[in-house]
């Protein structure tokens, strides 16, 4: 028998929702029931465990300072939160919103009382997403926060665009071999960006010791770091001018005072 159009549609949903994974399942909030000694330790462990479930987490905003002036509490959200932008360019960059406006949030909080004793615990206020999870594969549009390069990042870039003398192909290859999993997503505008703000760090830092160093701060040029810098030459033998004898020498000029311009002749 023929379908109705309203049957037909009610068919397309259904199959719509076969294929579809229901990412309110899948994407799992990170678990409320662990402590952990400091504020850098719960952001690596929630990062890695919300990366395992497909999203991206980033700080929002900070709170709560203690006598000591250091924060007690993160809002923390989806990467996706936020309402998406337009942009105004004018074609030079192929650029796009990654915001759906994703309610999901939490809180990192310190807490002094017993069971927390100074403590850092997560705190799940939402743990709801609008979106479908990141699962990766060839071509695939990995999060900014999946791409993130670190310092042990940063340090093995340095030495093999540096030592090495990589090329930005062969340095993000690289990367993406030697830390396994960690930088799987990086892309060659990322180590570029990479190198790009080490350079800047370097010369921040010789301006600053060129400035501590006395040298103006406008100068045309900036210090080479020592560890970059050739060895210094090898001490040459210089042969010296041989004594004149006593018949030619003559009083030195640098030693006689030149006073007599002063005296008055009568």
């Amino acid at each position: 028998p023929q379908q109705t159009p309203q049957q037909q549609q009610q068919g397309q949903q259904a199959q719509q929702g076969q294929q579809r994974p229901n990412f309110q399942m899948a994407l799992q909030p990170p678990p409320q029931d662990r402590l952990y000694p400091t504020f850098e330790t719960l952001l690596a462990d929630v990062k890695a465990f919300a990366k395992s479930q497909g999203y991206a987490v980033v700080i929002v905003s900070s709170l709560n300072r203690d006598s000591e002036g250091q924060y007690r509490r993160y809002n923390l959200a989806c990467a996706k939160g936020g309402k998406s932008y337009t942009s105004h360019s004018k074609g030079i960059r192929n650029t796009r919103s990654s915001k759906t406006g994703c309610p999901m949030r939490m809180k990192a909080v310190q807490e002094k009382a017993w069971p927390y004793n100074d403590k850092w615990h997560v705190v799940v206020q939402c743990a709801e997403h609008n979106h479908e999870p990141f699962q990766g594969g060839p071509g695939a549009d990995a999060p900014a926060q999946f791409r993130k390069i670190e310092a042990d990042g940063m340090r093995w870039l340095m030495i093999m665009h540096r030592e090495a003398q990589c090329n930005l192909r062969q340095l993000t290859i690289g990367i993406r071999i030697s830390f396994g999993d960690k930088y799987q997503y990086v892309k060659k505008s990322d180590v570029r960006n990479m190198l790009a703000k080490i350079k800047r760090e370097e010369e921040r830092k010789a301006a600053a010791a060129a400035a501590a160093a006395g040298l103006p701060a406008n100068a045309p040029y900036t210090l080479i770091p020592q560890s970059h810098l050739p060895p210094p030459p090898p001490p040459q033998h210089v042969e010296r001018m041989p004594q004149l004898p006593p018949e030619m020498q003559v009083p030195d000029p640098d030693l006689e005072s030149d006073d007599d311009g002063d005296e008055i002749c009568p």
